[in-house]
């Protein structure tokens, strides 16, 4: 889902860049449909309709492109989703066990905040930076974008960073929700209602990623063609 509204955006976005004016091919191609009297048949309409609406993603959606970022959810970024929640909550636990010295009401509240909201720093810090690196590389491999590992270390090193500040800042205006999440849900829960808030993280992450591939294909193509 994250990804299907990352590639909607890439969509409007290159039809609000595209000219108004319809080539002569298509033109030549509107007037074969058109009847004696010069108007367009229903279906060519309709078809002209779709091509021109930026909501539409009509034959344009990237069927192996989505397929790829769910395949790096499921077999990689949820396993150590899954893996890092359950080493925070043994180095701070966010649970405190009842009985023994157990802290005051409010000391045990206010501690259990601090151990959730580092949860949350560490998660946006450390775990989506790997994420990233994972995302990149395993999404690129499933799509078949890259023909030798030195295309993938190079759509790496061009794509990380500016992938990696969208990153930091969507996990930052997302800790709200997360917080509640680490604060008030079990450690087996976790990883679910962050995945769950994490569609935004997603699609924004995706976006960012192929955005800076597009750029730096964009660039490579000028240079060639200088050459």
């Amino acid at each position: 889902c994250g990804d299907y509204g990352a590639q909607w955006f890439e969509h409007a976005r290159r039809r609000s860049k595209r000219p108004e004016r319809k080539p002569s091919s298509e033109i030549a191609a509107m007037s074969l449909h058109a009847g004696d009297d010069g108007s367009v048949s229903k279906r060519e309409r309709q078809r002209r309709s779709n091509d021109n609406n930026a909501f539409s993603m009509r034959k344009t959606y990237d069927v192996r492109r989505g397929l790829a970022r769910f395949l790096e959810c499921l077999l990689i970024s949820s396993p150590l989703m899954h893996y890092g929640y359950d080493l925070f909550e043994s180095i701070l636990p966010v649970v405190v066990e009842t009985g023994g010295a157990a802290m005051g009401g409010a000391s045990s509240n206010l501690y259990r905040s601090f151990a959730a909201l580092t949860h949350v720093l560490a998660d946006g810090i450390f775990l989506d930076g790997i994420f990233v690196f994972t995302g990149i590389l395993a999404t690129g491999l499933f799509e078949g974008r890259y023909r030798s590992p030195s295309e993938a270390l190079l759509n790496l090193r061009n794509a990380y960073l500016p992938t990696l500040k969208a990153s930091v800042m969507t996990s930052g205006a997302l800790i709200p929700l997360q917080f509640l999440s680490f604060r008030f849900l079990p450690v087996q829960l976790r990883v679910l209602s962050v995945n769950a808030v994490d569609l935004i993280w997603t699609g924004v992450v995706s976006f960012a990623s192929h955005t800076a591939v597009g750029e730096n294909d964009d660039v490579e193509a000028r240079e060639h063609s200088h050459l």
